[in-house]
């Protein structure tokens, strides 16, 4: 714990946030006794949900409103998509996703497409997903700010897909309305990053960072998969 407290002390003497894994209860528990910032991942494997007393410590950080926020990553859907890609894999023939790879790892990622069940990663994926919606409503309602976030890199799973993949499930699936969503994967990311006066809303001073799409985000969600418009420090790019 010494080792711990003195990475998290180092960390924020430096402007820095402190990042956990949040798999294990264990984890969970020293993170918060040594103060990080924000948690990766639903975690707890095939359990049902987070022990009683992991709950309570989450509580007890979240009612401390001087230290402020308590981020959390849940990265969901590339385990709760998992078996509907299994059955349905056509958009993972999608060239988008080979962008700066060579042919030859392309080929790999290619080949491990044609059996994604015989994968060790997947084994229990199947019995992970039931758990997942308990786990993301207990995070939800003990106060914690639900960042979106994805696993890409895990198989079948790219960055050119997963983060709108990751909207879909919080809205269309846990019943997370679409603004609160999209905060979640703008603002509340700038502020945990500590350049919400640069970035994260459309306000007077900040970087012109836009994206806009034909229709209506908020109520179809899966809109942010097309991209029409975008603006990168004021200057368009698409």
């Amino acid at each position: 714990m010494d080792e711990l407290r003195a990475v998290v002390a180092e960390a924020h003497a430096h402007g820095l946030t402190v990042v956990a894994h949040g798999h294990r209860p264990e984890e969970i528990r020293r993170g918060l006794e040594v103060g990080v910032d924000c948690f990766e991942h639903t975690g707890l494997s095939t359990a049902p949900e987070y022990p009683p007393d992991v709950i309570a410590g989450i509580r007890e950080r979240t009612a401390k409103m001087n230290l402020g926020p308590l981020f959390w990553t849940p990265t969901i859907e590339g385990l709760f998509n998992y078996e509907y890609v299994r059955d349905n894999p056509e958009h993972l023939d999608d060239t988008g996703w080979h962008l700066g790879m060579p042919d030859d790892v392309i080929a790999d990622i290619q080949a491990s497409f044609e059996h994604p069940d015989r994968l060790p990663y997947f084994q229990i994926t199947p019995a992970r997903r039931p758990t997942l919606a308990t786990k993301f409503h207990q995070l939800r309602e003990s106060g914690v700010v639900l960042l979106i976030g994805t696993d890409s890199g895990i198989p079948m799973k790219f960055h050119n897909q997963s983060t709108w993949h990751e909207l879909e499930i919080w809205v269309n699936h846990l019943g997370v309305p679409a603004m609160e969503a999209i905060r979640a994967a703008t603002y509340w990311p700038s502020v945990l990053m500590g350049v919400d006066d640069e970035v994260g809303t459309v306000s007077e001073g900040k970087y012109a960072d836009i994206i806009a799409v034909r229709g209506d985000a908020l109520r179809h969600i899966a809109l942010l998969q097309r991209v029409d418009l975008v603006i990168r420090r004021g200057q368009r790019h698409r």
